[in-house]
């Protein structure tokens, strides 16, 4: 499944593959945590945003950044980080919405990418 929004990677293994020396099965390992607790960390974010509770958030925007760090998610990441800083000390509450609407599309894009990554190896 290739289209103009998944043809681009949004992703970069070189620190994984830097840390596990080549090693694709650790590799491997990591996407597929990130393919499991991610998405759920993000459908739990948007639950936050709906109740209105944001310091909810940042414990969940903690957990997600190790593995979007890891992974090399540039466009999450930096969205991930405002989140969980944001929602900690409760400022520009109302840009909240928007990052995790954000953070949920890029998560959508980059979980086929990497689930084609898996395929391939």
């Amino acid at each position: 499944m290739t289209n103009s929004t998944t043809t681009s990677l949004r992703y970069d293994l070189s620190y994984l593959n830097q840390v596990f020396q080549g090693n694709k099965e650790m590799v491997n390992n990591i996407i597929s945590l990130f393919l499991q607790q991610v998405p759920e960390y993000i459908k739990e974010m948007e639950d936050c945003v709906k109740k209105n509770e944001p310091l909810s958030l940042h414990p969940l925007a903690h957990k997600a950044k190790s593995s979007v760090s890891m992974l090399g998610i540039r466009d999450m990441e930096s969205d991930i980080l405002k989140i969980e800083q944001d929602s900690k000390n409760l400022r520009n509450l109302d840009q909240l919405p928007t990052l995790v609407y954000r953070v949920k599309e890029t998560c959508q894009l980059v979980f086929i990418q990497l689930q084609e990554q898996l395929g391939n190896t």
